[in-house]
């Protein structure tokens, strides 16, 4: 087995958590309609009727992933925004629509939350000199994600940064790990993924090749019964650097 020279992440319940922020999601809302009116002459429905439009739309889009699992095909996110506008009799240029997009989806809809001792995990396994980048499922558009890694400190230490968003593909599609290892220049075997659900996060990464590493710290998902098995399971982002070094004992 070859020593690990690479970890790559999911981020959601992974990297770090959510803390709700009704506020923004509002703020958001009236943007949105403020700009929907300036377009529209004033043509627009009250900012809880898109408010719902979005929501709903967004859980349609939801449950037919979780529904069809094997379809791992994301629509750009505009789509979503399109289909919410359709729905209540808007249609808009294209351009408008990618700026509308960005209004709703251009940062996290909720703030991420990282453990302070987590970052400290991260920085450790930086000085170590192992190559680190992230994998995500998300709506958020990709240059969000680049920028909530930039308030969290993160950005240094994540060289390849593939969202689901820009990739049009969701995990477990092998595109999007080999797209972070091809970032980070290291091969399959050389790399783990620390992921918190093991259809997407372990049986996507071990597909490929990698190691993969489930963590139980936001979320735990039970092992029972489960068709694929990780090669080891952490309770805090913590644990990695540890159980990092006992996966390259193993080749010794």
């Amino acid at each position: 087995m070859t020593a690990v020279r690479a970890v790559v992440f999911d981020l959601g319940h992974t990297l770090w958590d959510f803390a709700p922020r009704e506020e923004s999601r509002r703020l958001k809302v009236v943007r949105l309609h403020e700009r929907l009116s300036r377009a529209l002459d004033g043509a627009v429905p009250a900012p809880t009727e898109l408010d719902r439009a979005l929501g709903a739309t967004a859980q349609r889009w939801f449950e037919s992933w979780i529904k069809q699992p094997e379809d791992l095909e994301q629509p750009p996110t505009e789509r979503l925004i399109g289909e919410a506008l359709a729905s209540l009799a808007l249609s808009v240029s294209d351009d408008l629509l990618h700026e509308l997009t960005c209004i709703v989806f251009g940062a996290e809809l909720d703030i991420p939350v990282m453990e302070p001792d987590s970052l400290a995990a991260i920085a450790g396994l930086h000085q170590r000199g192992l190559a680190m980048g992230c994998v995500t499922n998300t709506i958020t558009l990709e240059e969000g994600i680049h920028d909530a890694l930039a308030r969290l400190g993160l950005r240094h230490y994540l060289r390849s940064v593939v969202a689901s968003s820009a990739a049009g593909y969701r995990k477990p599609h092998p595109s999007l790990f080999l797209r972070a290892l091809e970032g980070l220049d290291v091969e399959p075997g050389e790399a783990v993924f620390v992921g918190d659900r093991l259809f997407d996060d372990v049986s996507g990464a071990q597909a490929v090749g990698m190691r993969a590493v489930l963590t139980h710290q936001y979320r735990q998902e039970p092992l029972d019964g489960a068709s694929v098995a990780p090669d080891a399971v952490i309770q805090r982002l913590g644990d990695l650097p540890a159980v990092i070094q006992r996966l390259n004992n193993r080749r010794a």
